[in-house]
């Protein structure tokens, strides 16, 4: 389902159809974004990694990129659709993880998570299981030292082979296949995890992180995550249409890689990280001091050992040194920008100093380098 095709454009926006979904809510007025249209952007050009060079508008007509969008300061400088409507709903992948790590740093705001605790102090159905060796915050960062990773197995089979932890949860959850005709819970396989090594030594992705980072703020708050997204960001922020998440026959959260919206909407998440979040809130959303974490939190040394980590470094930003990842965003820069990425590269790259987010959705194969397009395009404002 990777390869960009008519069915893929098709399927990544009517994702509803495939799986359970919940529904993430506006309410109130609409936050008008106000147009001020630059062309030249289309011009920028940017080195890809085999020393070629294009456009941003070459890239979005060469790649299978369905929408692009660029705001300073507030307004839309840049707008472009080609497979999609500017009011459809696109799969952000696993864009959507930062979307409950957002939500876990306001409640570690509000003194309700302490990030120092073991996970299982906030999932007690882990309680007796390897997570108790783990803090929360290795989990939002992505550095557990435990096995049944997404990427760093050394098999590197982890989405194919049916017998590997994260292709047993990943199909508990009901998103892949259960060939084995094992009957087990999420919870279950995650209580089986063993570990491998210490912890936040290696940046090791891993969609089971911001699982459990989904269920801490789901039991912090006493609400389903589609609901607090609704109750604590998206009824607050303006959106212009409702969003949606898939879940699990369970119910439990997979914002970790089904989150839908509009590309506008996508981007005005991004504002709020931003001083443009007084363009479409009434009040400051995402503090200075969460951005400031964001910002100078991570580790780069831990960054640079993982395989995502040295692959960003080396593909998409190989003019960047010490780029580190903080609660869930997978590049973070020395200048204080940072970005996360979807599979089939969806993104959000947002530059609080600058007042600039980039939201791209597309249908690739991932290796498209839309990330380094939006790195280029940042550093020339």
């Amino acid at each position: 389902m990777l390869a960009a095709s008519p069915r893929t454009q098709w399927a990544w926006q009517n994702m509803s159809r495939f799986f359970p979904t919940a529904q993430v809510l506006r309410d109130g007025p609409i936050s008008e974004l106000q147009e001020k249209i630059d062309p030249s952007i289309g011009d920028i050009e940017f080195t890809r990694e085999d020393g070629s060079t294009a456009t941003v508008n070459e890239q979005f007509d060469k790649y299978p990129m369905d929408g692009l969008i660029v705001v300073k300061d507030g307004e839309i400088l840049f707008e472009r659709y080609k497979t999609m409507r500017p009011f459809d709903k696109h799969n952000w992948y696993s864009s959507g993880k930062i979307l409950g790590s957002t939500l876990l740093a306001l409640l570690e705001e509000e003194g309700k998570v302490d990030i120092s605790q073991p996970v299982s102090a906030y999932i007690p159905e882990l309680e007796g299981s390897v997570w108790d060796t783990v803090p929360v915050e290795h989990a939002l960062d992505m550095a557990t030292g435990l096995d049944s990773t997404e990427l760093d197995e050394p098999a590197g089979d982890s989405r194919s082979n049916p017998e590997q932890g994260w292709y047993r949860w990943t199909s508990a959850m009901g998103l892949l296949d259960n060939p084995l005709g094992v009957e087990e819970t999420p919870l279950e396989v995650l209580a089986g995890m063993q570990r491998r090594g210490p912890g936040y030594e290696v940046f090791e992705y891993n969609s089971i992180n911001t699982f459990v980072v989904d269920l801490i703020v789901e039991n912090v708050s006493g609400k389903p995550l589609p609901e607090f997204l609704s109750e604590r960001i998206w009824r607050k922020a303006g959106m212009e249409h409702d969003a949606f998440v898939a879940v699990s026959d369970g119910g439990l959260p997979a914002s970790f890689g089904v989150m839908n919206s509009t590309l506008r909407d996508m981007a005005r998440f991004g504002m709020l990280f931003t001083p443009s979040w007084s363009e479409i809130s009434e009040e400051q959303i995402i503090s200075d001091a969460i951005i400031s974490n964001i910002q100078t939190g991570g580790d780069s040394a831990i960054y640079h050992r993982g395989y995502l980590g040295e692959l960003n470094a080396r593909k998409g930003f190989p003019d960047d040194r010490n780029i580190s990842n903080r609660y869930q965003w997978d590049a973070v820069f020395e200048d204080g920008d940072f970005w996360k990425k979807g599979v089939g590269a969806q993104g959000l790259y947002i530059s609080p100093s600058r007042n600039l987010v980039i939201a791209y959705f597309s249908t690739g194969s991932g290796d498209d380098q839309e990330e380094t397009m939006a790195r280029a395009i940042a550093k020339l404002f």
